[in-house]
């Protein structure tokens, strides 16, 4: 035994070093996957945002574009004959008044000859504008405006245009013709937007045209001149909605939007830097924290770990010697705090044990009695002789449709009444027992009642005792309908009872005095003629018997008014039956 204990105290605290470092270790590194998760997934829901905001706002200036290119078109091109005056000084007056926002104009027919053009653009050959790229654009989309590529004019100023076309129908000497209208804007509106995005070396945007050529760059200067290089184009156009990568020793988080059916894609470039450093700070802390906890309960698993043992162990040589059978062994009240206590509840739960130990010996005497009494009571050989005794008057007087149905739901109810020699059956089955019972019943006693079930569904998957609710049936069918000739009705409702299972069995009978009520429930009912003798107390017994006192049977009634009982249970599903 010395050598025993030895070996457990230099074993036991290794072992539990050992596990608060494996804890410590485990929650570090689901601390460190938690963090870089979270961070990482608020890091792309709030670029995400600001992507949809700037594509928002690039779509608002397209649609502006649009809304002036076919205002052009509709307004001066549809409505003025090109071959005379008036067409032009219409165009240009409508040039000069757009001159923030469009640098020139030109209308071409569809062989590419020049038809007019706005005074500040120079004159092309029709086999050069056949060959550019916005005028074929065009030509082959004829139902849309068509996005070109970005252009410097170095004419008197410094300025960038978008070269913007779309297919046009003309008025030529009274005929109608096609053609090409170009139109080049002044790239400031989209730049104004862009530059509004936190242009950084650490976060960025920039916007592709339908070639994949920049259309703006914040550093667009140092590109030219060959001192950086966009190295993301690629990868971002590969990409669905965002891509993390590695570059440079650097993770990126790369997001693409595409901006209306231009072609053109918008894309965020976020560095993973800023991030991960805030990681590594909250890392830290938390890793610091952890080990600070850990080397603190090490010391304390070592130093109150002897202080334990000793009670621990007199208390454990008490407990073989009572699980062994010697139930008048005490244990020593001794040791500190809880110890102390712990022995001390160890013996008075000794002195509990011993004497519930007796009460279940009586109770399950009882419990045997109820059942055997209750097996005996399941089938009433008066309600079967009645039965089969209705089944043969119907055969004689060729009512074979009803009696084939009795006979159906007589087997119906035996087969669960049976139930595999089960006491706890689902609610489900109980209730079909119920119901064959009330239909059988029913045809017995010649329509004499109507009734009818409502029950909760998620409920009757939970068991309860076999054969509960007949009896409330056969109270219900030969008090509760006694008297009455027509009209009758019976209704059985299960529903959820504050967490527990209510079974209301209701008639609209005569209704009972409470002196008839105590009567039911506090005598026993013997075996009669007119019913299955079970009894509403042989079934209220039992309940309280498996579940406790606090469930069973009440009866509310209301002479005139008719009678209600209810059963009231917990929900205890199949795996949760005890034997």
């Amino acid at each position: 035994m010395k050598n025993r204990k030895i070996s457990i105290r230099l074993v036991f605290p290794v072992v539990m070093s050992a596990s608060i470092a494996v804890c410590i270790i485990s929650c570090m590194l689901l601390f460190s996957y938690y963090f870089s998760t979270y961070f990482q997934k608020d890091a792309i829901e709030k670029t995400g945002k600001q992507k949809n905001a700037l594509a928002q706002s690039l779509e608002k200036e397209i649609d502006n574009m649009n809304d002036l290119t076919n205002s052009i078109y509709y307004q001066e091109i549809k409505e003025y004959d090109v071959s005379g005056r008036l067409f032009s000084e219409e165009m240009q007056q409508r040039i000069n008044r757009e001159t923030d926002t469009i640098y020139a104009a030109a209308l071409y027919d569809a062989n590419g000859r020049d038809l007019w053009h706005s005074e500040n653009l120079e004159n092309m050959q029709k086999e050069e504008i056949r060959e550019t790229t916005w005028f074929r654009q065009a030509k082959e989309n004829i139902e849309t405006i068509n996005y070109g590529q970005k252009k410097l004019l170095l004419n008197g100023e410094s300025c960038y245009i978008y070269e913007i076309s779309r297919y046009v129908e003309y008025i030529d000497h009274g005929s109608m013709k096609s053609g090409v209208l170009l139109l080049d804007y002044y790239t400031d509106s989209m730049d104004s937007v862009l530059q509004h995005y936190k242009n950084q070396k650490s976060a960025y945007c920039y916007l592709l045209d339908a070639d994949n050529q920049l259309l703006y760059h914040p550093f667009e200067k140092q590109i030219v001149s060959g001192l950086y290089e966009e190295k993301t184009i690629k990868v971002a156009l590969a990409s669905k909605n965002y891509k993390i990568y590695r570059a440079d020793g650097e993770r990126w988080m790369l997001m693409r939007q595409q901006i209306g059916y231009t072609g053109w894609n918008v894309v965020l470039v976020s560095s993973m830097s800023s991030l991960d450093l805030e990681n590594r700070n909250l890392y830290s802390v938390a890793w610091f924290t952890l080990l600070l906890v850990g080397v603190i309960l090490i010391f304390l698993d070592i130093l109150l770990f002897r202080s334990f043992t000793n009670p621990v162990y007199r208390l454990l040589r008490t407990m073989q010697e009572f699980g062994k059978g010697n139930y008048e062994v005490k244990a020593e009240e001794e040791g500190i705090g809880e110890l102390k206590n712990l022995s001390a509840h160890f013996n008075i739960m000794a002195d509990k044990l011993q004497k519930q130990m007796e009460e279940i010996r009586e109770n399950e005497r009882e419990k045997q009695k109820m059942e055997k009494k209750l097996l005996q009571s399941q089938i009433n050989p008066h309600f079967l002789y009645n039965t089969l005794d209705s089944i043969i008057w119907m055969i004689r007087s060729e009512e074979y449709e009803g009696a084939g149905e009795m006979v159906s739901l007589l087997a119906k109810f035996f087969r669960t009444s049976l139930s595999q020699g089960k006491d706890m059956i689902p609610l489900e089955k109980e209730l079909e027992h119920a119901t064959s019972y009330l239909a059988i019943q029913n045809i017995r006693f010649k329509d004499k009642f109507e009734f009818k079930v409502k029950a909760d569904p998620a409920l009757l998957k939970y068991l309860c005792p076999k054969l509960s609710i007949q009896p409330l049936l056969e109270n219900a069918i030969y008090h509760g309908m006694e008297g009455m000739y027509e009209d009758g009705e019976i209704e059985i409702h299960i529903y959820d009872k504050d967490g527990n299972i209510g079974i209301d069995v209701a008639d609209n009978g005569l209704g009972m005095t409470q002196e008839k009520i105590d009567y039911i429930m506090h005598n026993k009912v013997v075996s009669s003629k007119r019913g299955s003798g079970i009894g509403v107390r042989n079934v209220n017994e039992r309940i309280q018997l498996i579940y406790g006192e606090e469930y069973g049977i009440t009866i509310t009634s209301e002479l005139d008014e008719g009678t209600t009982a209810t059963i009231t249970i917990p929900k205890m599903e199949e795996t949760d039956e005890t034997e």
